[in-house]
């Protein structure tokens, strides 16, 4: 299969720009529906829908990307109904910081002197200038690359807070935004160290709230306060292998063998996957993938929810089966039951 054209990928980002708001909008809908109102074909939809599984916030992790149920839309039983989730976030009110509008605003400007753009574009171009440039206030002066905007200083006292505190060896109470549940949890950690990976920062620590060990993103903690108490617990020492430089090639402050920062609030799962869900690996980032003898696999990877390992075993049913933790196995087994009785139910009525 040859890779798609500059202009057929061009046009698959203004449909998905187009169809991501429309259903975010509308909770589900039918996927012929869907083609009546956007004018674009049913399986154009479905195709564009697939990509949706790599979309999402950054980071990558299974519940930082937008969830579509394919099955419902492919299987010769599915019902149809394109049902997308985890993309609450796209509703949310924009907001730019000023060097992000002016950013913007000097791209949009590089597009403005493009002499073959078509008069229509020009039009909208022009009249996203004049909200930018309103926005930032025609006399306020030109900001300069090294300025600093406003989160970003909240985001460096908020950091100044958490190295006092570590050099007290004194607990923090922290609020802390979690994506997967869309809420703030306020709860008091052991911190143990604040590194910095792939350019964001990362308060590692000790949570009593779940009596484990987490890692928290700096920028999605929205309030800390330093006790006066001490820590309880400390970092474990770390084991390195004979003749390893405990640095390697990690990011500053990061473990040996953590080339990849850990989700916050997440659980290792380990699942067992016969050859049609085989699959799995490849749109989800694991941790581990053991091929079995029998041709199964198993493979390891974190969720930040377990209703959402939950929802994936269940759609994968029966081609899945969860081996640890077995708290999330004995919930998916209860669902399929209670599932099975309601079908059952509606059979003898």
């Amino acid at each position: 299969m040859s890779a798609p054209s500059g202009a057929g990928a061009r046009d698959q980002v203004g449909r998905m720009l187009a169809l991501v708001p429309y259903l975010n909008a509308r909770g589900s809908v039918h996927v012929d529906e869907a083609s009546r109102d956007l004018g674009v074909p049913a399986q154009q939809i479905v195709q564009d829908l697939r990509v949706l599984f790599l979309c999402g916030l950054p980071g990558g992790y299974p519940d930082d990307l937008i969830d579509v149920d394919i099955e419902a839309l492919t299987d010769a039983d599915g019902d149809g109904v394109i049902r997308m989730s985890n993309a609450d976030y796209l509703s949310r009110p924009l907001r730019l910081a000023p060097t992000e509008a002016s950013a913007l605003v000097v791209a949009l400007r590089v597009l403005d002197a493009d002499p073959g753009l078509p008069e229509a574009t020009r039009a909208s171009l022009h009249s996203a200038l004049a909200k930018l440039e309103g926005a930032l206030g025609q006399d306020r002066p030109r900001i300069e690359a090294g300025d600093t905007d406003p989160g970003q200083r909240d985001l460096d006292e908020l950091a100044g807070r958490v190295e006092d505190a570590l050099a007290a060896g004194e607990q923090l109470r922290i609020t802390y935004h979690v994506p997967a549940r869309d809420e703030l949890v306020e709860r008091t950690v052991d911190p143990w160290a604040l590194v910095r990976r792939g350019g964001v920062a990362y308060l590692e620590a000790w949570c009593h709230l779940v009596s484990d060990e987490r890692s928290f993103r700096l920028d999605r903690v929205h309030h800390a306060v330093r006790l006066t108490t001490p820590v309880e617990h400390r970092r474990p020492p770390v084991a390195v292998p004979d003749g390893q430089d405990p640095a390697g090639e990690q990011d500053q402050g990061a473990t040996p063998g953590d080339v990849f920062p850990r989700a916050d609030e997440t659980l290792l799962a380990t699942l067992r996957l016969a050859p049609p869900a085989r699959w799995v690996p490849d749109y989800y980032r694991t941790e581990a993938v053991r091929p079995q003898e029998d041709g199964t696999l198993e493979i390891d990877l974190r969720v930040a929810d377990p209703r959402w390992l939950e929802r994936l075993v269940l759609r994968l049913a029966p081609h899945a089966t969860v081996l640890d933790p077995t708290s999330v196995s004995e919930q998916v087994t209860a669902s399929a039951q209670r599932t099975l009785r309601l079908y059952e139910g509606g059979r003898v009525g």
